[in-house]
């Protein structure tokens, strides 16, 4: 007798048979079911769309960290041509003019023209009116390049919104200087203003239009709003929320009413000016974090009691 084998064969249990026309591997079916032309051809636009955003989530995530190289060229181009726009306005003096005396009157008549008293001060104190033209013509272009960097790499993690406020922000302005170009006080004759930059050019390196630049290059009729204080407040709120030093959250607290007090003593700048900078700065970064303030406020809507509300009365 034959010894019994004591394996046992596993035998696949049969389905049911396939459709004609259909191939059954076993494993996976690879016949594509037939689809008509427009189907096919829906099918085809799907793939392709499918691929396009894959390309651009892969873009977005390489621009989500950001890379120092990449951003100096994106600031630096962008730069480029927020310069060309703001100096390329066109003849449009008589109105920037027009603007400049609406801006004053109506600060005269309200008795908050701050420009004036400012102004007054500088100019007749001679070692404030050098400091005055000194930082003037120079913190704004040190200044926020240094926390930009600093931005870049130390506070990685907030550098892509917070960036995002100031080039939205610069952005913005051009609508301001397009629509409404105005000259600043020390343009106007007759009402006793006096050019602080012009006073102190022999001691410094700036051109008498108190531009840090040459001529050629700078836009007079972009008084309004004032960049020059919206960069500063940017800034400012930047080292007071981001940085760990005291020594330098108070810098950055005292830094943007310092630049106030420069643009208008040297007078540069209106202090509806001012105003309308800060304000500018405040919209775009409404805008930009606005996505994560309306996610925030679901959420705390999600979490709060059922009918809880506010009292009234």
């Amino acid at each position: 007798m034959a010894p019994r084998d004591s394996r046992r064969t596993f035998v696949e249990p049969q389905g049911p048979a396939a459709p004609p026309g259909r191939v059954d591997s076993g494993e996976i079916d690879l016949v594509a079911p037939d689809l008509d032309p427009h189907e096919l051809e829906a099918f085809e636009s799907e793939l392709k769309q499918t691929g396009f955003r894959a390309v651009v989530t892969k873009i977005n995530r390489y621009l989500a960290r950001p890379r120092w190289w990449v951003e100096v060229l994106l600031l630096g181009a962008l730069y480029a041509v927020y310069s060309v726009i703001r100096n390329s306005v066109g003849e449009v003096a008589d109105q920037a003019y027009r603007n400049a005396y609406d801006i004053l009157r109506l600060e005269d008549a309200w008795h908050f023209a701050l420009e004036r008293p400012l102004n007054e001060l500088v100019h007749t104190t001679s070692w404030l009116a050098n400091i005055v033209a000194l930082q003037y013509a120079t913190l704004h272009f040190l200044v926020t390049p240094a926390v930009l960097i600093w931005l870049l790499f130390r506070r990685k993690d907030y550098y892509r919104k917070v960036s995002g406020t100031l080039v939205l922000c610069t952005g913005l302005a051009l609508f301001g200087f397009y629509f409404m170009p105005t000259a600043p006080p020390r343009l106007l004759p007759g009402e006793g203003f006096v050019d602080v930059m012009a006073q102190t050019s022999s001691w410094g390196w700036w051109p008498e239009s108190g531009a840090p630049g040459s001529d050629a290059i700078s836009n007079q009729f972009a008084a309004m709003p004032s960049l020059h204080c919206a960069w500063a407040t940017w800034c400012g709120l930047v080292l007071f929320f981001l940085a760990k030093w005291q020594w330098l959250r108070i810098l950055g607290l005292i830094y943007p009413f310092t630049t106030y007090f420069v643009v208008m003593g040297s007078g540069n700048h209106f202090i509806l000016d001012v105003v309308a900078g800060v304000a500018l700065l405040a919209v775009a970064a409404a805008i930009v974090y606005a996505p994560t303030l309306l996610r925030w406020w679901r959420g705390r809507s999600a979490n709060a009691p059922a009918g809880a509300g506010v009292p009234i009365g």
